[in-house]
């Protein structure tokens, strides 16, 4: 009787056991399932709010070795301040040489855009029902690769594929592509109510000088809807109902009284822009009283540094490099960058501190700033020059450049009923007579052209040329490389693979 009941106790327990390891395996099975809902769940939120962030906060990255589908701040500044819609057409043929870069570069164009930019792609070979409806309803024709921006008032730009390229004269290969800068500027073609017109002062400046000048500042302001005309002051009546602004290029005679008083009418009656490149040998009482009324005053001197180096006679140096300045004037979007001016430079006094002058509503500020150990000396044609803080400007205060002003009504401190605007600079050649213009010295006179003109949204870093460069290698230098790629290197590889076998075996 005991052993049945000890068999039955055993059975019992066993079944006490099993019911427990059962109930232990559901639990733990429960907890399993719960944490992969749990894990799921979490996965679809993540997935969720990754797609979302990617949707709303996504970002782009230019891996191009030149940048060549990122926009320039010109461009991006403009495309932000769009207020109609505009839309960008791009036909071309899929095999076309310029089909990827066109279609990365709009692609880019209708990002930053948002809604106020619409970029079509069609194919000039399968699309034809697409083509023959905007051949119809805008009198389009399609026959070659190109692009089409369509503005809201009904204006319409055509622009062929070649015009996007420059090409090679003699192997008719691309060198640049030009893209950013021809839509751009087609952008801005259909898009603004009329075309700022800039008005080149001759005065004085020989032709061999003017010319180059010329020729560079008319492709940068075409590059921006503006066309560039020359004028001379002398014998007209008035500066033209057109003009926008007057550009001074270092001009080396002085403005007569009445010539003043018209640039001076020019500027504060009709609140024209002036830009004024200043020729420091050049003897201008009369436009430098205009300047000095305003707070920024050229100095009689030369900015210059002595280099000493032992055991060679000193020399000076009249190339210098300056610093743009922050500010919300034209290098608002070039603080970061630096220039050397060439040539001879005069220092500008700027009172931008001036209580008399906030007091008129008149707003100097500077915008470039010499380089350490330079200072305005005003006995340059001295043998021997040292500075002089009593005569010469230097430290401790900066040397001004460049300046601006702005001056607006009396009582209109937010200026909401416009403003005169000018710019000058102390060197003549920032535009260099020889052709030679560095890109930040161009970005620079464009920035100055279009706060005169109150084009904020154009100021800033221009659209670069991504270049194609060409390695040449002589025939023996090929030769030699061949033979390093073809059997030194794997000739290497094998050896050293050898040697490490063999070691290993030993």
């Amino acid at each position: 009787m005991a052993k049945k009941k000890d068999r039955k106790a055993d059975k019992t327990s066993s079944s006490e056991k099993g019911s427990l390891a059962s109930a232990s395996r559901r639990i733990e099975r429960a907890r399993t399932a719960l944490l992969v809902v749990t894990q799921l769940a979490l996965v679809f939120v993540l997935f969720v709010q990754a797609n979302y962030l990617s949707c709303r906060r996504h970002t782009t990255l230019d891996l191009t070795q030149n940048q060549k589908f990122t926009l320039s701040d010109t461009a991006q500044n403009y495309l932000k301040s769009l207020g109609g819609e505009v839309r960008i057409i791009m036909a071309f043929l899929g095999t076309s040489e310029l089909f990827l870069e066109m279609k990365g570069l709009i692609s880019e164009f209708d990002r930053v855009g948002g809604d106020s930019v619409t970029a079509e792609y069609l194919d000039l070979s399968r699309s034809r029902s697409r083509l023959a409806e905007l051949k119809d309803k805008y009198n389009l024709r399609f026959s070659g690769d190109q692009v089409v921006i369509l503005g809201e008032s009904g204006r319409i730009k055509v622009i062929a594929a070649e015009e996007m390229v420059q090409r090679d004269g003699n192997t008719g290969r691309t060198v640049a592509f030009r893209g950013e800068e021809v839509i751009t500027s087609a952008l801005l073609e259909v898009t603004e109510q009329q075309q700022r017109k800039v008005y080149l002062i001759a005065g004085g400046r020989t032709a061999d000088d003017l010319v180059p000048i010329a020729t560079q500042l008319q492709a940068l302001a075409t590059a921006q809807n503006a066309r560039l005309e020359s004028l001379t002051l002398e014998g007209i009546p008035a500066i033209p109902e057109d003009a926008d602004a007057l550009f001074f290029p270092g001009n080396e005679s002085d403005l007569t009284p009445r010539e003043l008083g018209l640039v001076r009418e020019f500027w504060e009656e009709r609140q024209g822009g002036v830009v004024l490149f200043l020729d420091p040998g050049a003897e201008s009482p009369n436009l430098n009283s205009l300047l000095r009324q305003h707070g920024v005053a050229p100095n009689r001197d030369r900015v210059l540094r002595e280099i000493n180096i032992p055991g060679v006679a000193s020399r000076r140096s009249y190339d210098v490099p300056v610093a743009m300045m922050p500010g919300d004037g034209p290098t608002r979007d070039l603080p970061a960058l630096s220039l050397q001016l060439t040539g001879q430079t005069q220092s500008l006094d700027v009172l931008f501190d001036d209580d008399l002058l906030r007091s008129e509503n008149i707003r100097p500020m500077p915008l470039m700033v010499a380089g350490e150990g330079f200072w305005g000396e005003s006995e340059f044609e001295a043998e021997k020059v040292s500075y002089n803080p009593d005569l010469d400007s230097g430290p401790p205060d900066l040397v001004f450049v460049a300046a601006s002003v702005e001056k607006g009504l009396p009582g209109d401190a937010e200026l909401s009923q416009g403003s005169s605007r000018l710019v000058v600079v102390g060197n003549p050649d920032l535009l260099s007579p020889d052709g030679n213009t560095s890109q930040v010295a161009a970005d620079f006179t464009m920035s100055a052209l279009n706060w005169v003109m109150n084009r904020e949204e154009l100021m800033g870093i221009a659209p670069r040329q991504p270049t194609a460069y060409t390695l040449n290698i002589s025939p023996a230098d090929l030769g030699l490389l061949q033979t390093l790629v073809i059997f030194v290197m794997p000739g290497m590889g094998l050896i050293i693979g050898g040697l490490v076998w063999f070691r290993r075996r030993a």
